[in-house]
């Protein structure tokens, strides 16, 4: 069994626990969610805007700060600073932090556990590690960043065609569905063009996943340059990525080796529209209809994720490969 806590239960952590519930390898011992009624967790677990799942699961409270799932006692915890957390006390070894908030090691590892996992990209030099994309070179460090969902949408493809046909260029635009820093209205509390109104506009966005590319796949410098836009959708996202081939293939051939990737799925329906994908656990899922030849080794590859929900499993994944390794 590995001792999991979480620390937050946002859009990530709600779609890592909900998809930890069941899970046969992993226990949930532990979550924290500060300021949060016990009494609301079971409607807000088992109900969400974007994943209409059907997860089977029996839900008491046993007391204010202590609940179960499926018979197995989970700790409530309420506090901001992880100093006071004592994940040990619930025999937690992995903490994942989904909150964003963490992200250099010396807040980090307040959490005082053996291995934490960061959910978005790291602001120091805490490494990267994707699972398709460079976890065999995980080597036992306590605490990693599971980079951003963008950068494992976009990973898994590069290293593939990488590997077999080496890249020359690449470029991409990401058009990313909401998230919940952006607002409902204008605001005055301005930061940037995301201080915007999310309902009413397509907002230009910056993207670090071009750096975080290159921290993962360093065969990649200088040769990945991307951008981001923000969209009025809740859920789901798709890369429009322009790749530029140094050895000579045509779109076909190029499109049946993708198929043949085990850790890339392609849709071939001229009809599905994002929403059909989201609670999809795949992050690079090409869409053949969408992609397209531009010539002399060019090629348009639009690639699907959905930002919640795959990269929580690709969370998951990385967890399990880090466990894997210390055992």
């Amino acid at each position: 069994m590995i001792p999991v806590g979480i620390n937050g239960l946002g859009r990530i952590g709600k779609c890592i626990f909900l998809q930890l519930i069941n899970h046969k390898r992993i226990k949930i011992k532990a979550i924290n969610i500060p300021n949060f009624n016990i009494n609301n967790l079971e409607f807000y677990l088992r109900n969400d805007s974007n994943h209409k799942i059907n997860i089977d699961f029996t839900f008491a409270i046993i007391d204010t700060d202590t609940f179960s799932i499926n018979n197995s006692n989970i700790k409530l915890l309420n506090d901001r600073d992880p100093k006071n957390l004592n994940w040990t006390n619930f025999n937690v070894d992995y903490v994942i932090d989904a909150t964003g908030v963490f992200l250099i090691r010396e807040t980090i590892r307040q959490h005082n556990v053996p291995y934490v996992i960061m959910c978005a990209p790291p602001k120091d030099s805490t490494p990267q590690f994707i699972v398709n994309g460079n976890e065999e070179k995980y080597n036992g460090e306590k605490i990693v960043s599971n980079s951003s969902c963008t950068t494992n949408c976009i990973v898994p493809v590069l290293k593939f065609l990488n590997k077999n046909y080496k890249i020359k260029k690449v470029n991409f635009t990401t058009i990313h569905s909401a998230t919940a820093s952006q607002n409902t209205n204008d605001t005055t509390h301005f930061k940037n063009r995301t201080s915007r109104s999310i309902f009413n506009n397509i907002i230009p966005h910056t993207t670090g996943a071009s750096n975080s590319v290159v921290k993962i796949l360093p065969e990649l410098k200088e040769k990945v340059i991307g951008t981001s836009l923000r969209v009025p959708t809740s859920n789901v996202s798709i890369v429009d990525m322009n790749i530029t081939l140094e050895q000579n293939i045509t779109f076909t051939d190029l499109i049946e080796s993708l198929k043949m990737c085990s850790y890339i799925e392609t849709e071939n329906s001229i009809f599905k529209v994002s929403s059909d994908y989201n609670s999809t656990t795949c992050p690079s899922i090409i869409d053949l209809n969408a992609s397209m030849d531009l010539l002399d080794n060019e090629f348009k590859l639009m690639i699907w994720y959905d930002n919640e929900w795959s990269y929580s499993s690709q969370v998951i994944k990385l967890l399990e490969t880090m466990y894997k390794y210390n055992n």
